[in-house]
């Protein structure tokens, strides 16, 4: 069932004193349809309430005495909840208004089903009227009109918030614009700004929810409007301070990720203010969603994971990292196709040049926080691990393959915590490998973001952990062979983590 809970539609539009009779009731009838599917889902609309403008045979020109009259019919259904947010003036309800409208009015006022927003007399042009709707609605729908229902839609795409046009040809009321039609043709051009989240999706549906030339029933059509609005609404929590953000460094490790969380092509690809590209995803856990954020560096290297991560960190403001991709393991230590989970990340790449040309290593080391620990030792703890592995495995169509030139293979999915030695070399020669135990005896691992990414993470005092799949052995047998299987590997991994192994505290 839909929701939209703490959602508030304005249904702007008029209609034109010369259009058709039939086209008139077609508005408010869907007028009303919208109005009950709104209620329905626990949702709320907003409306301006003074005279009630007609045509010569009394059909009203507006929308929003449509909404009260049928808000008031349907409302008797639910609990107070002031789920009508009522615009108007002193001036209007006494110079504008019949008796049997004030009541109504005062009456839903009183029984706590509506709150009255009150504009100062002096104060009442369109555009301060136009203001105050905004302020309140959450959503606009816009049916015919002309310069108003631009201004309106104007003003709520600046706040980033959905407006849906319909394409039933009704003019408008002052003859001054195109209104919601030119809103329509503006959403089949640029989506994005009339649904900054899922406009792709929603402009695929615009010409099955046409009014002008309907496929469905009007009911339909309203359950559908209010479906966009929720998986909008959705689309803009989740990406929005999310529980989790789940970073790649190249492209087939963001392929891995965004084929395990089900981020199909469909999707569109969001964005901060630097131009990062993220995607938002709702994962399903015991204990209730947990709203995930994908992202990709879009190149390998700590610096650049310090600097993305960062931006990453400032604009998203997530409440955990999952940091996944590929990573060169130690040969007789690890099995390609294994995945580990950071216990550790060692920065092999500070030093200093002593006279004589002497190099003296001065590493750096990271570690998850306390917490992270803790979460850590629960997860491998849990009997259940291996077989939920093995299940998301087969249901993704995953497998290891018997055997590889490179070296040993994993029997199966597995994963093992483990120490990542971390720097800008990419490793193809096992005497450096080796020499990492130089540094830390448990080194057993060889990449280029960990430490970047955890650095970033330590400075805003994010809690952080890394998830690699081991795609070679960092020697003349390295090739890109393994890199799709050590990615999705490590994507289940980090999947059932998020899942599974991380705990809600912050």
């Amino acid at each position: 069932m839909a929701n939209l809970e703490n959602e508030f539609i304005l249904i702007a539009g008029s209609i034109s004193k010369t259009t058709e009779k039939a086209s008139i009731d077609l508005a408010h009838d869907f007028t009303r349809a919208v109005t009950k599917s709104v209620l329905a889902a626990n949702g709320g609309l907003v409306v301006y309430l003074a005279g009630l403008p007609v045509n010569e045979d009394g059909d009203a020109l507006t929308f929003d005495w449509t909404v009260a009259y049928e808000a008031e019919k349907l409302l008797a259904d639910y609990a107070p909840a002031h789920q009508l947010k009522i615009v108007t003036s002193q001036l209007a309800m006494q110079n504008k208004m019949t008796l049997e409208q004030r009541t109504l009015i005062r009456r839903l006022s009183a029984e706590n089903y509506a709150q009255i927003v009150y504009i100062e007399d002096d104060m009442v042009t369109g555009g301060y009227i136009g203001d105050e709707q905004v302020e309140v609605a959450t959503a606009m729908i816009a049916v015919g009109g002309g310069k108003g229902v631009s201004d309106r839609a104007r003003k709520l795409r600046r706040r980033k918030l959905p407006v849906l046009p319909f394409d039933l040809q009704l003019g408008g009321f002052s003859e001054d614009g195109e209104g919601a039609l030119a809103l329509r043709a503006n959403f089949f051009r640029e989506p994005l700004t009339m649904f900054p989240f899922t406009g792709e999706q929603v402009k695929g549906r615009l010409d099955s929810m046409s009014l002008q030339e309907p496929i469905y029933g009007l009911d339909k059509i309203a359950d559908l409007s209010v479906g966009l609005f929720q998986a909008e609404s959705e689309a803009r929590e989740a990406a929005r301070s999310p529980d989790l953000l789940v970073i790649t460094a190249i492209a087939i490790e963001l392929a891995a990720a965004r084929k395990v969380f089900g981020i199909t092509e469909d999707i569109p690809t969001r964005h901060t203010t630097h131009g990062v590209q993220y995607w938002p995803v709702t994962i399903q856990r015991a204990d209730g969603p947990l709203s995930c954020v994908v992202a990709s560096l879009g190149n390998p290297g700590n610096v650049n994971a310090s600097s993305i991560t960062s931006i990453l960190l400032s604009e998203l403001k997530p409440k955990k990292v999952l940091m996944m991709g590929i990573a060169g393991g130690r040969r007789k230590k690890l099995s390609l196709g294994e995945v580990i989970l950071s216990e550790r990340v060692v920065y092999y790449e500070g030093g200093a040049a002593h006279a004589g040309g002497t190099i003296a290593r001065r590493p750096e080391m990271q570690r998850p926080g306390l917490s992270t620990q803790q979460d850590l030792n629960t997860y491998f703890a849990t009997e259940s691990l291996p077989a939920r592995l093995l299940e998301r495995a087969d249901q993704l169509g995953f497998s290891m393959p018997p055997e590889s030139k490179a070296g040993e293979v994993a029997a199966r999915l597995m994963v093992s915590p483990a120490t990542i030695a971390s720097g800008e070399l990419l490793i193809r020669d096992p005497e450096v490998f080796e020499g990492f135990q130089r540094i830390h005896e448990k080194a057993l691992v060889a990449e280029m973001e960990a430490y970047g990414v955890f650095d970033a993470c330590d400075k805003q005092e994010v809690p952080v952990l890394v998830v690699r799949g081991i795609s070679d052995y960092g020697d003349i047998t390295k090739d890109n062979a393994f890199h799709k299987i050590a990615s999705e590997a490590a994507a289940i991994v980090t999947l059932d983590y998020a899942t599974h192994g991380w705990s809600r505290r912050i």
